[in-house]
């Protein structure tokens, strides 16, 4: 993104900028959907938020990411964290957070907001506000001043209103000391597991347990329909082949569509790589922004660039898009002649690019590009003789029902498959199986046109969707009873020992006698803190609250715990850890703070989500796309 951004991420001036983009906002797929106006991105009430708004705050939001996550922000990762989603829905909270500001009468006056920007460090100079500077760092960043002042405006009106709205946030010491105490306290615990694969001397599963247990599950083994197909590809490239284009269509041809044969644009380009390490990353980053700050333009600058930082530049070469990194290459082409940019993290090194000369696209004579324009042209011909062959076999494959004769006039042959479900590899076998599986044996389905390929099929082979006899999976069967046995033992097993038990220790020495597992745990905050291993596939939601029960008047937890695996689980008390008032005091400052934060976060988001149940909104989801 932005050079000073890059630098100075956590900056008093960044945040004015990514004021409400930062913002951590919980409405998540909010409101109706709608593509009215391929310019508005959502509609709030009578507010709108343009499609520029929304890809604005979507790239800074991303390059926010980016600065965090370093080389580990993958595409992966972007679409894991919904980015799109959160920009749109942040700035539906933006508008819906101004519009209460107005109806409130909240303001912020032209005094507050020059203060607010001279307060701010990066545009100050031995800590005073340098209006050279402020307006220099704007430039920078293509901002001018009324739209930086009207962010800053927009960011005191928001912080009023969540300080009206975070009244009561504030919580007491006492409370406070209530809360840290169940917090930190720790305990110890006894966990007894009864594994169903370790249950031993069960009976054999009766017939009718087995039948039973079949007309339970059956449906899950059924087997989909499939088929056996002829496939035949009628494709422009097969009928290209044998085309020769004249002369006079290549001459007409390339005169039609003189935009397509162009040289690529190129830039006359010289590089310095800045090599970094993880220590002193930042402090490269630093120097080069500031030597390009005080560097003047053209090779001249450049040169000076390079002697500031001791470092040397490559000779100048010509490169097009495809020669440089697709980070740098927006940068590199967009940039004017003369001019220096970066530095661009290319992973490992900084880099400077100096744009010298640019050639712009130019047309390419017909002598060069003869065969080029031959070729699209005998694609185009192909194209259209793949479907006027398709079309014609077709109606004889339907007459004689074998698509193999049908064939036999236009130099193509079918091919023939295996079984095929409706789970297939390709795009275009997904679609044609999924129509070959209403046909009949024999029948000859419609042309299925993909692309530029028209696909001729017909049913060989066909098998119905079943359910497979008991007696052709009873092995499968059988072992689900098993199972169900098994793990119905394990329950009963670790119920016995917890009903016989009334401490830890004859928890204990009843799982001995029964063969159960026995873990000691480790010391754990059971509200804050990861559970032990043994816990932590347990699948009751209130185990932490059960467990933070747990104390030297109540003994034992009274019911059995599951895991998704059948294993069961019963636990007990061992000690405790409570904190000390020296915990406390070191801990109360930073806890109380905690809280409060948490508690006006907790006041804005439930004025928001109350809000928009007031507000119409309307995101233009297929235009987000």
């Amino acid at each position: 993104m932005l050079n000073v951004l890059r630098r100075n991420a956590g900056s008093w001036f960044i945040k004015a900028i990514l004021s409400f983009i930062a913002l951590t906002f919980i409405i998540w797929g909010v409101g109706n959907y709608g593509t009215k106006d391929p310019y508005v991105a959502a509609v709030i009430g009578k507010e709108s938020i343009s499609m520029a708004e929304f890809a604005e705050a979507a790239e800074t939001l991303e390059k926010s990411y980016k600065e965090a996550y370093g080389q580990m922000f993958t595409p992966e990762v972007a679409q894991a964290l919904g980015l799109k989603k959160q920009a749109i829905n942040m700035l539906i909270r933006q508008k819906i957070m101004l519009a209460e500001a107005e109806k409130m009468g909240i303001r912020a006056t032209n005094d507050e907001v020059q203060q607010e920007i001279a307060s701010m460090p990066d545009f100050q100079v031995n800590g005073k506000f340098h209006s050279e500077m402020y307006r220099q760092l704007l430039a920078q960043n293509r901002m001018d001043p009324s739209q930086f002042e009207s962010a800053t405006r927009t960011k005191i009106i928001h912080n009023k209103l969540s300080d009206v709205l975070a009244y009561g946030a504030s919580i007491t010491e006492p409370e406070a000391k209530y809360l840290f105490l169940l917090s930190a306290r720790k305990i110890r615990v006894l966990a007894v597991a009864a594994e169903p694969a370790k249950m031993k001397n069960l009976p054999a599963p009766s017939q009718e347990e087995i039948e039973a247990k079949y007309e339970q599950v059956k449906e899950s083994f059924r087997i989909p329909a499939r088929v056996k197909l002829a496939v035949a590809n009628f494709t422009p490239d097969h009928f290209a082949r044998g085309i020769n284009p004249s002369e006079e269509e290549i001459k007409a041809y390339y005169d039609e569509n003189t935009n397509q044969f162009l040289t690529e644009e190129q830039r006359l380009v010289s590089r310095i790589f800045i090599p970094y390490t993880p220590q002193n990353k930042e402090d490269l980053l630093e120097k080069a922004s500031q030597a390009l700050m005080e560097a003047a333009k053209g090779t001249a600058g450049f040169e000076a660039v390079a002697k500031k930082l001791r470092v040397s530049r490559t000779a100048e070469a010509w490169v097009t898009r495809a020669d440089v990194p697709s980070a740098m290459a927006t940068a590199l082409f967009q940039a004017p002649a003369d001019t220096i940019i970066g530095p661009m993290d290319q992973g490992g090194a900084f880099t400077l690019a100096h744009v010298s000369r640019i050639q712009f696209p130019e047309m390419i004579p017909l002598a060069q590009a003869r065969n080029s324009v031959a070729e699209q042209i005998r694609m185009r011909k192909g194209k259209d003789l793949a479907t006027i062959k398709a079309y014609e076999a077709h109606p004889q494959a339907v007459v004689l029902k074998d698509i193999d004769k049908a064939l036999v006039t236009h130099g193509i042959k079918a091919s023939k498959t295996g079984w095929l479900g409706e789970e297939v590899s390709t795009e275009a076998s997904t679609q044609i199986v999924q129509d070959a599986l209403m046909l009949s044996v024999g029948e000859v389905g419609p042309i299925k046109t993909i692309g530029d390929i028209h696909y001729l099929y017909q049913v060989l082979e066909k098998e119905d969707s079943r359910i497979p006899p008991l007696d052709h999976i009873r092995p499968q069967i059988l072992a689900l009873v098993t199972k169900d046995q098994q793990t119905a033992a394990a329950r009963a097993a670790a119920q016995k020992v917890l009903s016989e038990s009334k401490t830890a220790s004859e928890l204990e020495a009843n799982a001995k006698k029964a063969g159960l597992l026995l873990e000691n745990t480790g010391w754990f905050a059971p509200l804050v803190e990861n559970l032990p291993w043994t816990l932590t596939q347990v699948t009751d939601t209130y185990i932490r609250k059960d467990l933070a029960l747990l104390s030297p008047q109540s003994l034992l937890i009274q019911k059995i715990y599951e895991t998704p695996g059948g294993v069961n689980i019963a636990v007990a008390f061992l000690e405790e850890q409570i904190a000390s008032e020296a915990d406390w005091a070191t801990s109360k400052n930073y806890f109380i703070q905690g809280i409060q934060e948490q508690n006006r976060k907790n006041l804005i988001d439930g004025f928001i989500v109350d809000r928009m149940k007031q507000y119409k909104v309307e995101i233009m989801q297929e235009d987000l796309k």
